[in-house]
């Protein structure tokens, strides 16, 4: 079996440690768009008819309702809503942001 040069071995790391870190940041970004979801506060200005109610996650009492207009559905269910924002993951990603922002207000 033929040796690797150093440079192939370097080469070979190099791509490596890129795909994890893009990887990692894919990750990163999904679980930054399910927090957002999860916190957008509903629109209640203006009429709403049963086709525009939107889906939306209440911090307060940790659970989904169907409330204000939204001519975009973020959810597409209920369920899906739990699922997503009260699971276990997201519960910690969303403590650890909401402790920033009071760290933040309070400095």
């Amino acid at each position: 079996m033929p040796k690797m040069s150093s440079f192939s071995r370097n080469a070979i790391s190099l791509m490596l440690c890129l795909i994890l870190a893009i990887g990692s940041l894919r990750l990163q970004l999904v679980e930054a768009r399910v927090r957002d979801l999860c916190q957008v506060k509903p629109s209640t200005s203006g009429l709403c008819v049963p086709s525009t109610l939107g889906i939306y996650y209440d911090e307060e009492t940790q659970h989904c309702h169907f409330v204000g207009c939204n001519n975009k559905r973020l959810f597409s269910s209920l369920d899906d809503c739990e699922k997503i924002c009260n699971n276990s993951r997201h519960i910690k990603l969303r403590s650890r942001s909401q402790r920033q922002r009071v760290n933040e207000t309070t400095n």
